[in-house]
């Protein structure tokens, strides 16, 4: 039965390390790409609920304003029968 030859398991055993070490750095940057997704989309949600906040308090500021005008011009009218 033949022998191994060495240099063919060491380079077998380097290339094969490197595709090791190539799968390793892809993962990694993609895990990075990922976290970098993440942050992103939770700033995007924090805007968001921030604006939606503010909007809500105009809109909540802007009924109570009329409803005081509502309620002040019916004083009015009942003031004058």
């Amino acid at each position: 039965m033949p022998q191994p030859q060495p240099e063919l398991f060491d380079l077998y055993r380097s290339g094969f390390k490197g595709a090791l070490d190539w799968m390793q750095v892809s993962l990694e940057n993609a895990e990075r790409l990922q976290n970098q997704q993440l942050t992103a989309f939770r700033s995007v949600l924090d805007a968001q609920l921030q604006a939606a906040s503010a909007l809500g308090d105009a809109v909540s500021a802007f009924y109570q304003q009329s409803a005081n005008a509502l309620n002040s011009a019916r004083q009015k009218t009942t003031e004058r029968r």
